[in-house]
């Protein structure tokens, strides 16, 4: 088994709105991907820091096509990523400053994501959840689906 790689027995719930059942994930866990936030996130760090796929997967121990396809999935989705974090941030701390640009939209979106997770501890406290665990219940994914607003 990989390092970093948990098992997953996913749960159902029944929704009291709609009836339906919904299977229920770790927060961890990012929809359709082996591994999980924390190692995912890395990878997204190190790309946006101006590594290569190849040299990002040789130093998580993954296979380059897989680094590849998550580096890829973060790009399509950047511009989403870093508005949804910026609003995240704003709607945590409404005094916050202006965001600098990072220099690439995965930079952006990366450091936007970071931004959004350090204002909810600001009001949340510390928990026992990794940055990129709570990137992961901020984003709606992080890689997947469409990334929820604050409320």
């Amino acid at each position: 088994m990989l390092e970093g790689v948990r098992s997953v027995r996913p749960r159902r719930a029944c929704c009291q709105g709609c009836g339906a059942t919904h299977v229920l994930s770790p927060a961890w866990s990012i929809p359709r991907r082996r591994d999980g936030a924390e190692v995912i996130g890395a990878a997204l760090a190190l790309a946006a820091g101006g590594a290569g796929h190849r040299q990002i997967a040789c130093q998580l121990g993954r296979p380059p096509g897989t680094v590849r396809g998550w580096l890829r999935a973060a790009r399509r989705r950047a511009e989403s990523l870093r508005a949804s974090a910026t609003r995240w941030t704003y709607a945590l701390d409404p005094e916050f400053g202006a965001v600098m640009p990072a220099g690439s939209e995965l930079g952006d979106a990366v450091e936007a994501i970071m931004l959004a997770v350090r204002a909810w501890v600001l009001r949340a406290g510390r928990e026992q959840v990794g940055a990129w665990e709570r990137a992961v219940c901020l984003t709606g994914g992080l890689l997947a689906g469409r990334p929820p607003l604050p409320p």
